[in-house]
């Protein structure tokens, strides 16, 4: 059984492309409710519903290898932004989840820290940078995103939209949110940090970001509040099968 201390998350990555959708429907349908099972069918197309049964499968087989329950037995619950979390009856030892997907990429964040949250997007698709940045970033971030040159904003956009994300859903408020009340800097290559407007009220000593690298061309930003017990380590590993996963190095681009 896999330990998770107070002072570490631990990130889990599955790459759609290595599962076999009927194989995965032979192994892990069953484990789904009836709720989560009438949302599979609905989907129209193979590859939503292989991505929808592979994270659940990610949630339900990564949760089982850190504590004596099957996969199957897990028992969920959502706050009212839709943010689920193991039901309190099978919390004797507080974990906590966030799961992001783009692409055939999945990623589920685990800490013992209830606001934990990770996003994950693919980085190269075109964007209407200019537009999208007035309307979601701060005057801050808008104001560094069009002083850098034209190469180079698709990028930074990137990394702002994945430490936005990151953010709200580690609130579990989702949008509720309005994303100019907080901006994000780069003082330096190695290092990001989050700032608050006064309408926010939050307090920026108490969380933790990084952007990590999780193979191009995606990108991947994680944020916990974690207060007086800061995170030192992140420990990356990687499903290849059902019963099989391997260490990955984390590679730590900028943290704050």
């Amino acid at each position: 059984m896999l330990k998770l201390a107070d002072t570490e998350i631990h990130l889990w990555h599955v790459d759609q492309a290595e599962f076999e959708g009927t194989e995965l429907e032979d192994d892990c349908l069953s484990w789904l409710t009836e709720i989560e099972t009438t949302r599979y069918l609905r989907y129209t197309f193979d590859h939503h519903r292989k991505q929808f049964l592979l994270g659940r499968m990610l949630i339900r087989n990564t949760l089982s290898k850190y504590a004596t329950i099957a996969p199957e037995d897990w028992l969920f619950t959502e706050n009212d932004y839709g943010k689920p979390a193991i039901d309190a009856s099978q919390q004797s030892q507080p974990i906590f989840f966030n799961l992001s997907h783009s692409g055939d990429r999945l990623v589920l964040a685990l800490s013992k820290q209830e606001a934990i949250g990770v996003d994950i997007e693919s980085s190269n698709k075109p964007r209407r940078v200019l537009k999208i940045a007035d309307r979601y970033f701060s005057p801050s971030e808008v104001q560094e995103l069009l002083a850098l040159p034209d190469s180079e904003q698709l990028s930074r956009f990137y990394d702002l939209w994945t430490l936005k994300e990151a953010y709200i859903k580690a609130c579990g408020l989702g949008l509720a949110i309005p994303l100019q009340q907080f901006s994000y800097a780069f003082p330096s290559e190695y290092r990001v940090l989050i700032d608050f407007a006064e309408e926010r009220n939050d307090d920026s000593t108490q969380w933790q970001v990084w952007q990590i690298d999780p193979g191009r061309p995606f990108k991947l930003a994680l944020a916990v509040k974690s207060g007086a017990n800061r995170v030192e380590k992140i420990v990356s590993r990687r499903f290849l099968a059902l019963d099989e996963a391997i260490s990955m190095d984390t590679n730590i681009l900028r943290d704050g």
